[in-house]
């Protein structure tokens, strides 16, 4: 029987070559990202409305779902403190840049990005990576 190899993309090895889908609106919060992560595979968090259940959400939606993209990677991280960590992130999103850069922020494994082109996606990752470089962050 042969054996399941592992998964690589770039530095990262996941033991378990699956990557869990990042399915919209409270279905891939930390829970089950931790939860896959732990396991070996590569856990996603949906960005999609992540910000839901914060009380300012009605008022605030991008401060809350920026505050929560935090919150979520923060709590699958203590599930899964050596698992893969990453975030789908639609490129429809009118704050896609946003997104990215607090996705980056949140120090996430990889960024999913689907519903259009990601284009920007590296530039913008980038950008905000060397910042929080610049300004002495742990990246």
């Amino acid at each position: 029987m042969n054996k399941i190899k592992p998964l690589q993309i770039g530095e990262l090895i996941a033991r378990i070559p699956i990557i869990q889908g990042g399915m919209g609106v409270g279905v891939s919060l930390s829970s089950l990202a931790g939860a896959v992560a732990k396991e070996g595979a590569i856990g996603i968090i949906s960005t999609a409305q992540i910000g839901y259940r914060e009380s300012d959400f009605d008022e605030q939606p991008l401060q809350a779902n920026l505050r929560a993209i935090q919150k979520e990677v923060q709590k699958a991280r203590k599930i899964a403190p050596k698992g893969i960590i990453g975030v789908n992130i639609m490129v429809a999103t009118r704050q896609y840049s946003e997104y990215v850069k607090e996705a980056v922020r949140a120090k996430v494994d990889l960024i999913i990005s689907g519903a259009g082109l990601p284009v920007d996606l590296p530039k913008i990752a980038k950008e905000e990576w060397e910042r929080l470089k610049s300004c002495g962050e742990a990246v």
